[in-house]
């Protein structure tokens, strides 16, 4: 029993990193079996392919590690277990092992059928009785949990010289010096290039080149040969997705028979209706790479017309902000509300590779979807995107009005709607006033009427609720709605469309070769072989960065852009600078977002910076109901404040002043170092008996409310992208990462609901002791008796004359633009560490700002 009490009281240990291997982990003696000592450790169970890999690409002697053996039991018992109860055990033994093909090497007799080969094809020698291995055992006590016991660690044979890899003198010039197979990534390039079409021949002589050129073998991959490459081909060939003619039958045949890209299978039952998520290794990897501190994206009506369960691709950005899908699930139309188990399967996923790994925003696309599942999963901020509905309404706009002056006036229109409600000034009886205004064009009308009506109060309450996303991520997902059309909406026999078995093969083979080469650095050298699913493209948005300023135009309620190919066409762009623009190219005709709206819209934010977009306007509101109603935390009040002043000290310091004086007056005054003299204010305190000096966090909220804005020359700012709206959640300090310190409504849009999760919990536990904290504004009257934020006298005091001061920060605000956000949130992260400040410390920093 002591021996298992020492092993159960280890440390858990997984190194931060996709592979690790032995020497990455402390070991623990610990005694044995016969009175040996056993180096042990615990690791994460799901992370035990993890450490195998890691343990495979060992540069002194690669190799391979495969199941010797293996025992089951099922985790529910009729009687009670012991500790030492064993769930599985897997016997993990070097590839080169334990039997000794060599001459004079031992064959256990249960394996003495084996032929050497002649051939010269062969691989002779590939068992050279290799000793190394480990146990790994899945205790009973603790199943997420996995024991290693590394019994052997050399690789050396029973004599204890090495039997393979460059340290053993008989393997050199022979297969032995390197691993047995070849590695994951290249078999994963091999079947990417078979799905897209690329011949063999092509491929072995892409490698032969790459090998020539490196001047010989270096490794196992170098080695990869004709015949490997046509049995992959032939595989690939005869394989199918109709497992048996029962769909679900068949469904789940294929989840069994591919565990490694499967993270949830659930079957229809009375409760809980089917889903299955896909995502392979390549994927996990792109999520934990571009995901971290990033943006996750839930696209979740593709192919709903078509399919017989619509795909829900989640989706990242990579480097060159394209969408990468990192998982696949299909489910049921009406469970689109039951997702948290799914969605928590994802996670512990993710987190079993990264422990660290943090999601900084969450975008839907459905008004339905359960917003607080996610933040509770997630612990992140929740965005909308309105791409879908932008999308549905242009296209239905170019099919059913052939009048082009109607299209324009109806787009704008709808755009000053959406952005009324998004701003807080409407709300959906705009639209009932929009159909009654263009009755005559009936088609649209009914169309809207019918699909958009019934839903569209649940689009009004998002929109007012949650933060937009950038148009920017739009143009990403859009892009990546037009590769799914292509790659997967190919299909001859329409009649697979209606099989979930055929949806999810196709979905973890071509289509996920497909964007496996979108990242494939090399894949020009198969060009000749490029079809249309390849679409090796930018996105819109990407594309309006090329075009130069001087190429566009502005005339009125109208723009005009120079082809970029033809110098002599123009594109006619309609509602300049309006998120609902419409122009008269192909693309856009389509229904998409074409590359000259978006950089009209960017033209038009440069000379009109007063006219924000949607979603850097919410960040500034947001902003300024953080500086105008402070929050209950000290911490978060003054974070709020530096933030502001930081932003606006960034702004006047490279703008061109006219003295060196005036700016300092400036800088200091936007810091809060002069104290508020509002003769209200003052009056108003002195009737509290609290008419102290201001130096603590609201006297610093006041003094940004009555600071003079500087002059800034804003045209000198060049926004090369629009802000993205996590940085509302995301700051470098990691300070909105901090659950349960906000006001419930304090990063919400329009005050209704909060973007941070359980914050009211907090509030409601912790009451008396956020008091004291809030409360060291005053820290001269502390000692007679705290003042509370929440008091009556205080709240009538600061809301006499909150309009006036809540129009000075807000003039102040409006000098931020989207690049200076932007350079603001791509400084190096830092920690904000949280900390208490004494009555007495209080006390005698308020004096020496008053001798000072």
């Amino acid at each position: 029993m002591a021996r298992w009490d020492e092993i159960l009281n280890l440390p858990v240990q997984s190194p931060p990193t996709l592979e690790f291997s032995a020497s990455d982990i402390v070991w623990s003696k610990v005694e044995g079996w016969r009175d040996k000592i056993d180096r042990v450790a615990l690791i994460p169970f799901a992370r035990v392919d993890d450490f195998i890999r890691g343990e495979s690409s060992n540069t002194d002697c690669p190799t391979r590690f495969h199941v010797e053996a293996r025992r089951h039991r099922s985790a529910k018992a009729s009687y009670k277990v012991k500790v030492d109860g064993v769930l599985e055990y897997i016997l993990y033994w070097c590839s080169f092992g334990p039997d000794d093909h060599r001459k004079g090497g031992v064959v256990r007799p249960s394996r003495n059928t084996y032929v050497p080969k002649k051939k010269s094809a062969g691989r002779p020698g590939t068992k050279r009785g290799c000793t190394c291995h480990f146990i790994v055992k899945r205790l009973i006590a603790r199943p997420s949990v996995a024991l290693i016991t590394y019994s052997q660690d050399k690789h050396v044979d029973k004599n204890g010289l090495p039997c393979h890899g460059p340290q053993d003198k008989k393997a050199v010039g022979t297969h032995a010096m390197y691993a047995p197979y070849i590695s994951e990534d290249l078999l994963l390039r091999v079947h990417s290039l078979l799905h897209a079409g690329v011949p063999v021949e092509t491929i072995m002589q892409r490698h032969n080149e790459l090998v020539e050129k490196q001047g010989g073998p270096f490794n196992r991959d170098d080695l990869l040969t004709h015949r490997y490459v046509r049995r992959q081909e032939k595989r690939i060939r005869r394989s199918k997705y109709e497992l048996d003619a029962d769909d679900a039958v068949s469904l789940s045949l294929w989840v069994e028979n591919h565990p490694t890209s499967v993270f949830f299978y659930q079957d229809f039952s009375e409760s809980d209706p089917f889903t299955v998520g896909i995502q392979t290794e390549w994927q996990l990897q792109q999520m934990i790479q571009f995901g971290n501190r990033g943006l996750l994206v839930s696209d979740s009506k593709f192919g709903t017309n078509k399919f017989k369960y619509p795909v829900h691709s989640l989706l990242v950005f990579s480097s060159e902000n394209k969408a990468v899908p990192v998982a696949w699930v299909i489910t049921p139309r009406f469970s689109s509300r039951n997702a948290f188990k799914w969605m928590r399967a994802l996670h512990n996923r993710v987190l079993a590779k990264d422990p660290s790994w943090k999601l900084a925003g969450f975008i839907v696309d459905d008004p339905l979807t359960d917003v607080s599942e996610i933040r509770d999963v997630f612990e992140c901020s929740v965005l909308i995107s309105t791409w879908r509905v932008r999308h549905a309404w242009h296209k239905a706009l170019m099919k059913s009005c052939s009048q082009n002056e109607m299209r324009i006036q109806m787009s704008k229109r709808l755009g000053q709607i959406v952005s009324e409600i998004c701003t807080g000034q409407g709300n959906v009886t705009l639209f009932d006033d929009f159909m009654e205004e263009f009755v005559s064009n009936s088609e649209f009308v009914e169309y809207f009427k019918a699909v958009w009506y019934p839903r569209i109060g649940g689009w009004a309450t998002s929109l007012q609720t949650l933060p937009l996303a950038s148009q920017e991520m739009s143009s990403a997902i859009e892009f990546y709605h037009r590769q799914m059309n292509v790659r997967l909406l190919n299909e001859k026999d329409p009649s697979a469309y209606q099989r979930a078995d055929w949806l999810v093969d196709k979905l973890a083979t071509k289509v996920h070769s497909y964007f496996w080469l979108d990242e494939y650095p090399a894949k020009h050298d198969f060009a000749r072989y490029c079809r249309d699913e390849w679409m090796d493209e930018l996105t819109s948005w990407r594309n309006s960065l090329k075009i130069p300023d001087s190429d566009v135009i502005l005339e009125g309620q109208c723009a005009r852009v120079k082809d970029q190919q033809d110098q002599e066409k123009n594109y006619l762009v309609s509602n300049p600078g309006s998120e609902f623009s419409v122009c008269d190219c192909t693309v856009s005709k389509s229904g998409y977002l074409c590359e000259h709206v978006c950089k009209v819209s960017r033209v038009c934010r440069k000379k009109e910076p007063s006219k924000p977009s949607l979603c850097l306007y919410q960040y500034k509101q947001a902003l300024i109901k953080m500086l105008c109603c402070t929050p209950h935390d000290s911490l978060i009040r003054d974070h709020a404040v530096s933030l502001t002043a930081f932003l606006q000290t960034q702004i006047k310091a490279s703008a061109d002043f006219d003295s060196n004086d005036r700016m300092m007056n400036e800088i200091d005054k936007q810091a809060g170092f002069t104290v508020c003299s509002d003769n209200n204010i003052n009056l108003a305190l002195e009737q509290l008996g609290e008419s102290g000096n201001l130096g603590s966090g609201n006297g610093r909220l006041l003094n940004k409310g009555t600071g003079e804005r500087g002059s800034c020359d804003v045209s000198a700012f060049h926004d090369e992208m629009e802000i993205d709206p996590s940085s509302i959640c995301v700051s470098p300090s990691g300070l909105f990462a901090t659950h349960g310190v906000l006001p419930a409504d304090i990063l919400s849009v329009n005050g209704d609901k909060t973007l941070l999760t359980d914050s009211h919990l907090m509030i409601e536990n912790d009451a008396s002791e956020d008091r004291d904290i809030s409360n060291q504004v005053f820290p001269q009257d502390m000692m007679e008796g705290p003042l509370s934020t929440e008091s009556p006298e205080l709240c009538s005091v600061i809301n006499h004359d909150y309009d006036d001061y809540r129009d000075k920060v807000t003039e102040s605000l409006d000098s931020i633009d989207d690049n200076t956000v932007l350079k603001f949130y791509k400084r190096p992260k830092t920690s904000l560490k949280k900390r208490k400040l004494t009555n007495k410390e209080d006390t005698r920093k308020d004096s020496k700002r008053d001798d000072n």
